[in-house]
């Protein structure tokens, strides 16, 4: 059973645009349901005609009609996919930063997703100075709008170069999401990105910020290191296997005053769609409402900040994450179009079907049951659908549990009316 996140006993008020919160609450209750699955249903095995298995079990442990899945495909989708959000590809801004940019240029000859977050990477650090900018800069955090205070003289901290940075990799189509770090004494000292390599199969630390000691990525014999990772090289004292990696220069990490050293607290931004929901400002220090907005990593060789004998001016004495896990499924899932399929068997004669995907640009799902024609899975929650399915809403289906063999395949329908690849799980009730 994996470890459930633990909320904020005592979190500030949610300003607007913060549902997201209630939605974290229904998140962790369904996963923590679902991650029970029945033992020795599974049809996998070492032999050779064993038949397909791909992906987590999709039969969930509950009471109701015996079932008895035969194989399935559905990819490796966590559930914890759907913690994040992001903007969608397809969004003005977004498409105007790539055209306006010119950034598919940018990346032509790039041959993986490390080479074109280079390139691009090189491209924000040139186009942006740092220093302490002016409280407007935080009034539209869209790469476009940052880029146009920068042609007009503006700096900016480490968190604007990773917002353009982020939305510029995101605009190509390369999973980048944003998270926040600090040191033992100051738990908010920097603001970067983790890019999602799909050559690698991880993500990856890459750092934007136009400052000669920044502006880098981290390697362990030549693998690139994800944020959960150099923390771990901070708390268990591995700093001496890192390279840094510069645009014009490698070497080992020399001292505790390289950024490196700044992974001891660890937070990832579970809103990382700015430019659809700008981050509410508070001041300076504080940005976005990073007690509602955060995933913190916890384990037992970092002192909660709460509890640490340092202080801060510009930070309180008090819990810094909504959420906090040591569970590195929450953070180290991969982006996919694939869809999960988990089964539940209730009462009443039904089969109770929960989804999930990778797909960051989904807008509803497409179902068909036993080879008929593909329908959409409703937006919004209802009790009719059709004559075989009973429609619960966004991510939720049931079927009734009709004797016999059954297949089920489900496939993400995107904003711009594309589809994805469709999973499947073939099962028989009895």
């Amino acid at each position: 059973m994996r470890k459930p996140l633990t909320p904020n006993p005592s979190p500030r008020k949610r300003g607007e645009g913060s549902r997201f919160g209630d939605r974290q609450l229904v998140l962790v209750a369904l996963f923590t349901a679902a991650a029970v699955v029945v033992a020795g249903q599974s049809p996998c095995s070492a032999a050779d005609d064993a038949p397909l298995c791909r992906g987590p079990d999709p039969l969930a442990d509950t009471i109701g009609p015996k079932v008895v899945v035969l194989e399935y495909d559905h990819g490796d989708v966590s559930p914890w996919i759907e913690f994040f959000t992001f903007d969608s590809r397809h969004h003005p801004k977004l498409v105007r930063l790539r055209r306006e940019y010119k950034l598919d240029g940018i990346v032509a000859g790039c041959e993986t997703d490390l080479k074109r977050a280079l390139a691009l990477k090189e491209w924000v650090s040139g186009a942006l100075k740092f220093g302490t900018p002016a409280e407007d800069v935080f009034s539209d955090w869209s790469a476009v709008a940052l880029l146009r205070r920068a042609r007009e003289g503006q700096v900016v901290w480490c968190g604007q170069a990773a917002m353009v940075f982020q939305q510029a990799c995101w605009s190509l189509d390369i999973p980048a999401r944003y998270i926040e770090c600090g040191r033992p004494e100051n738990p908010a000292c920097h603001f970067t990105t983790e890019v999602f390599l799909r050559e690698a199969d991880k993500w990856a630390v890459v750092d934007p910020t136009p400052l000669d000691d920044f502006n880098l990525y981290y390697t362990v014999g030549g693998v690139p290191q994800s944020a959960l990772e150099m923390h771990r090289h901070v708390v268990e004292g591995t700093m001496d296997r890192v390279v840094e990696v510069h645009p014009e220069r490698s070497h080992p990490v020399k001292s505790e005053k390289s950024p490196a050293w700044a992974f001891y607290y660890l937070r990832w931004l579970t809103r990382c769609d700015v430019v659809t929901h700008t981050p509410r400002y508070n001041h300076l220090e504080d940005t976005f409402d990073k007690r509602w907005h955060t995933v913190g990593w916890i384990d037992e060789k970092t002192v909660p900040w709460e509890a640490s004998r340092h202080a801060a001016w510009f930070i309180r004495k008090e819990r810094l994450s909504a959420w906090r896990t040591s569970d590195p499924e929450v953070v180290t899932w991969k982006p996919t179009d694939r869809v999960r399929i988990l089964l539940c068997p209730g009462p009443g004669k039904r089969i109770f079907g929960h989804l999930w995907t990778g797909d960051g640009e989904l807008d509803h799902y497409r179902i068909r049951l036993d080879g008929g024609a593909w329908e959409d899975v409703p937006k919004k929650n209802t009790r009719v659908w059709s004559g075989k399915m009973f429609g619960w809403g966004p991510g939720r289906f049931s079927i009734e549990a009709v004797p016999g063999l059954h297949r089920v395949e489900v496939r993400v329908a995107r904003r711009d009316g594309s589809t994805g690849p469709p999973s499947h799980v073939k099962f028989r009730i009895e």
